[in-house]
């Protein structure tokens, strides 16, 4: 038996051997993960100084509005508010980055028109123009009265282009003392100012307006005739009377009109009644004709009419 020494170092045991290997074996080991290459310190900093365009800044805003404003879209009219505003802020910021309102293009606008359909477009130069909404500014042009129908389209950077189709001046028609300028379906023109449009035929008498592109249709097609009508007369909301500018009076049924003025036109190649002067022809009879001449009727100008 070997002899125990007092004060000597006490032999360690098996087991507290293998607990001390292993704090060792953890200190010389290398750690997890380290035989990946640890990155530059500072890489991240230099990354988010990045110069990014400003223009690739408006677009990159505007492809998120966007997807923003078709969400929002899909809520109906409880968002129609949001929407404008979105729509608006990115109209702001395309405009930044030089998509601005320059010119605005008139195309067929007559003189005539131009003053008008120009008031009705609400728009200041340099304005927001990318997103413009162009609906909006069609519906305005369109309720010009001079105006039948619009198109609108821009023209990038910065022009955008009215093309319009006026409302053909057909004639001023006069009822109740007032003149006006109707179009080719017989709708007043509320921006025509009569006097302007001296040319043009002259319709009289209720109904007038809208039975107009019939008889007219039919005087242009006889050019002598309409050169010497003064006025077409509407009477009883039936019919009319032509009025000629040496006081003679035309009186066409109320049924049947081509086949009577077929009639009158035999009359004036045969007899030349145009050249020769009558008071008055009398069409309403079908089956007769009765001219009255000028000798005795006296020429005078019909009381019923007022020019303008």
């Amino acid at each position: 038996m070997p002899a125990v020494v007092r004060g000597g170092r006490r032999q360690a045991s098996p087991a507290d051997t293998k607990s001390a290997a292993k704090p060792a074996a953890r200190a010389g080991a290398k750690p997890r993960g380290a035989s990946r290459k640890a990155a530059p310190a500072g890489k991240g900093s230099v990354i988010g100084t990045v110069h990014m365009p400003n223009e690739l800044t408006a677009w990159l805003a505007v492809l998120v509005i966007a997807g923003l404003l078709s969400v929002v879209l899909l809520t109906g009219h409880r968002a129609e508010a949001l929407g404008s505003a979105i729509t608006n802020f990115a109209d702001a910021r395309l405009a930044s980055i030089g998509l601005k309102l320059q010119k605005v293009q008139l195309v067929n606008v007559s003189p005539e028109a131009s003053p008008d359909v120009r008031q009705a477009l609400k728009f200041e130069k340099d304005q927001p123009f990318a997103l413009m909404n162009l609906a909006d500014v069609q519906k305005a042009v369109e309720n010009v009265g001079w105006v039948k129908s619009a198109t609108v389209r821009r023209q990038f950077p910065g022009v955008l282009i009215i093309e319009v189709v006026e409302r053909p001046r057909l004639a001023v028609w006069q009822y109740n003392g007032k003149n006006t300028v109707i179009d080719d379906e017989g709708h007043i023109i509320p921006e025509a100012v009569s006097t302007r449009f001296t040319e043009l035929p002259f319709v009289v008498g209720e109904g007038a307006n809208e039975a107009a592109p019939a008889i007219i249709e039919l005087l242009r097609q006889r050019p002598a005739l309409l050169e010497q009508t003064y006025a077409l007369q509407r009477v009883n909301t039936r019919r009319w009377n032509i009025l000629l500018k040496n006081g003679a009076v035309i009186k066409l049924p109320a049924l049947n009109q081509e086949q009577a003025m077929a009639r009158l036109d035999v009359l004036i190649a045969q007899q030349r009644v145009l050249d020769q002067g009558f008071a008055s022809i009398d069409l309403l009879d079908p089956d007769s004709l009765v001219v009255v001449p000028l000798e005795a009727h006296p020429a005078s100008p019909p009381a019923a009419v007022v020019l303008p």
